[in-house]
């Protein structure tokens, strides 16, 4: 598959944990130059940067915390300046917290719920898609997760979905400029080093009785990131190995 991801830049937020990693090196390996940006150690952060450059391509690294605009938008012209453009944000922002009742979640672990997540997803969209526009092409690929679905517990529930609605909400006011906003939604996938099992375990009635890899959500984002891929927006799409149907 030609993907025409080659030369493109790749802005890449919290491409240290879970599945930003993957993607970073995924997009790497089609050729995409890199931004990664992460609140995460710095030597994290610059063993993606690393795995990345084996791949052949540039990369740009920077700190960047969640909610701050002034970090995000000083390392995107960096990348602006270094590759003349950037054309795609793939958007990792995700908090995990263990799910609790509603009578017994805090007001306080809700607002960092929704504040990590939802409100981070809503600056860091805002700062890099008049980037986008200016190209008059872009992709947006933001994460969320099942809980958006399952209704797992409510501060999950609540922020998750309140991303697919953001990302939706973008792909109809930005598809004019040739822009896409997409969401994905893993579930029951185990990164490397995860010492807890995903919520979904397998079971020999799961269509796909095994856990998934992170490997595989990075090549979804890929896909829907490729040039061919123009006509896909808006859209919220699931990878949990049939564990959960829509």
């Amino acid at each position: 598959m030609n993907t025409g991801l080659e030369g493109k830049t790749v802005l890449v937020v919290e491409s240290v944990n879970n599945f930003g990693r993957p993607t970073a090196v995924a997009f790497a390996k089609e050729g995409a130059n890199l931004v990664l940006a992460s609140a995460q150690s710095s030597e994290a952060l610059e063993e993606t940067a690393r795995q990345v450059t084996d791949q052949g391509v540039r990369v740009i690294v920077g700190a960047c915390a969640t909610g701050n605009n002034s970090q995000l938008s000083e390392l995107a012209q960096q990348g602006v300046s270094e590759f003349g453009h950037v054309d795609v944000l793939v958007n990792n922002t995700m908090l995990p917290v263990a799910p609790q009742s509603f009578s017994d979640l805090s007001f306080n672990s809700w607002k960092q719920k929704i504040e990590t997540e939802l409100q981070g997803s809503f600056f860091i969209c805002q700062g890099i898609l008049p980037l986008l526009v200016q190209n008059n092409w872009g992709r947006v690929i933001n994460y969320s997760g099942l809980a958006a679905f399952q209704g797992s517990d409510a501060g999950s529930s609540a922020s998750e979905f309140g991303i697919i609605g953001l990302t939706r909400g973008i792909a109809r006011e930005y598809g004019k400029h040739n822009i896409t906003a997409n969401c994905i939604c893993p579930g029951g996938t185990q990164s490397p080093g995860d010492t807890d099992a995903p919520s979904f375990p397998p079971s020999d009635r799961d269509p796909l009785p095994r856990w998934g890899k992170p490997e595989e959500i990075a090549y979804l984002a890929v896909s829907i990131a490729g040039e061919d891929a123009g006509y896909i927006t808006g859209q919220c799409l699931v990878a949990n190995g049939g564990k959960y149907l829509l």
